[in-house]
């Protein structure tokens, strides 16, 4: 467990200034830390929680070592600038299955598995992701009655920026 405090000029500054400052640094390190096929997804620290959380990936998947490299790299920058008042947890690792898809560059290693697609206007939308192209994703469309093999094959192609909400559905067949 390490402790932050943050003291500016002799004057505690409030808790949210703090906390966008350490995220915004956090990124800055992240990012510049990361090889190219990795990527920062996410960082998320809840007021009032004790818990900075650190989502990456990467374009075929990331390792739990490269978030171990992560964690030890960024809780070095911490140690070396001295942060000391208040205790926090830092957990770096991929944002999982169950957390929907936030940024396009994790939509290609996707090709060929089934999501569930939220759209803006809160319609849902349940197919293979086929392929990409410029901002646009392709669904093969799942029948509800005969899933994937029905005669005639319905795709769907869908604008980034239309989108709400990506989900890939687990499959254990």
């Amino acid at each position: 467990m390490k402790r932050i405090s943050y003291e500016k000029e002799g004057t505690k500054v409030p808790s949210f200034i703090f906390k966008m400052d350490i995220i915004e640094q956090l990124t800055i390190w992240t990012n510049e830390y990361l090889s190219s096929h990795l990527f920062l997804v996410n960082i998320e620290w809840k007021v009032g929680s004790k818990k900075v959380s650190i989502f990456i990936d990467g374009d075929n998947g990331v390792s739990i070592d490269e978030c171990r490299m992560l964690s030890k790299h960024l809780s070095g920058h911490l140690d070396a600038m001295e942060y000391g008042e208040e205790p926090y947890t830092m957990e770096v690792s991929s944002p999982g299955a169950e957390n929907p898809l936030t940024l396009f560059r994790q939509y290609p290693k996707h090709i060929g598995r089934e999501l569930k697609v939220v759209l803006l206007q809160n319609t849902e939308l349940l197919g293979k992701l086929v392929k990409i192209e410029g901002d646009i994703i392709t669904l093969h469309l799942k029948d509800t009655k005969k899933d994937y093999k029905a005669k005639d094959t319905i795709l769907k192609d869908i604008n980034i920026n239309d989108i709400k909400e990506s989900t890939v559905q687990i499959s254990f067949k």
